[in-house]
């Protein structure tokens, strides 16, 4: 029974792991959420939908440098309390992970509000 419980431990830690891109880079869950304006299609400007044109451009730019791990949203209406898009993605630290999200255009233009979460990829069907 003992042998049983060790080899489930540390085939979690090396679960757990393998998402890691190095020791020095820690995965981290990103949600964006629609600012209230923004969850009523009609207050949509062409300026605005420029906008998260370059928010998509910049995650297509960090996912084929490595950075970003999976980005997408959920299926819903923009008004559905429960929308928000999610990135999963590398960063050093807390601080980084969090300025990360807050340097994207979107988030600078207040269409979106982000936040970072610490989090461990368990399975990733990429690798």
């Amino acid at each position: 029974m003992k042998k049983l419980i060790c080899f489930f431990f540390f085939s979690a830690i090396s679960i757990f792991s393998f998402g890691q891109k190095d020791s020095t880079q820690k995965a981290y869950l990103g949600v964006l959420t629609l600012t209230e304006k923004y969850k009523d299609e009609k207050n949509w400007t062409k300026e605005d939908q420029a906008v998260v044109g370059q928010h998509f451009q910049r995650l297509i730019k960090y996912k084929n440098e490595g950075k970003v791990v999976l980005a997408g949203r959920t299926d819903l209406p923009l008004d559905n309390p429960e929308m928000m898009g999610l990135v999963i993605f590398y960063a050093k630290d807390d601080k980084e992970a969090l300025q990360f999200m807050l340097d994207d255009p979107a988030v600078k233009n207040k269409i979106m509000l982000a936040k970072a979460h610490p989090y461990g990829i368990a399975l990733n069907k990429c690798d």
